[in-house]
């Protein structure tokens, strides 16, 4: 009887060390491309804090500093493009922004981003859009109308 838990033990711990071993071998193999915040060329400014963007797509900054109104493009949450976005720029779930966001349309204090289905549409409505801004995989090459913006402390 104790063969029989001890090649059970030593069964399981193998699988759990292949699956470690797999997992990590995996996700090295697939560098996560990093994300870039874009705005449409009517846009002014050059950068944002950390704390501006979040406030843009939690709805709570409405204007860009020179008057005209902000239009923010997201993609689903389901994305994981805008799964990175929300965690690695925003430092927040996504599940947290949807609260936010439907806190914030159903206080009437302001409207929830419009969800794009794909990145290409996303670079095209932002390039289409005066005062808009978004999200991309970072991209070789950006549209005429589109630019990246620098997320961080001004220099």
């Amino acid at each position: 009887m104790k063969v029989w838990i001890l090649k059970a033990f030593c069964f399981g711990a193998l699988l759990v060390w292949i699956g470690a071993f797999w997992t990590a071998t995996a996700r090295a193999e697939t560098p996560a491309q990093p994300i870039a915040v874009v705005v449409n060329q009517s846009v002014d400014i050059t950068t944002l804090t950390p704390a501006q963007l979040r406030m843009i797509f939690a709805g709570r900054t409405q204007f860009w500093p020179d008057g005209s109104r902000i239009s923010v493009f997201v993609l689903s949450s389901q994305s994981d493009v805008h799964q990175r976005f929300c965690r690695d720029l925003l430092n927040i779930y996504p599940y947290q922004l949807e609260r936010i966001w439907q806190r914030v349309v159903y206080s009437g204090q302001g409207e929830a981003p419009e969800i794009i289905s794909t990145t290409q549409a996303l670079q095209d409505i932002i390039g289409q859009t005066p005062g808009a801004i978004g999200y991309l995989p970072a991209p070789e090459s950006m549209s005429k109308n589109t630019r990246t913006i620098t997320v961080g402390e001004p220099l």
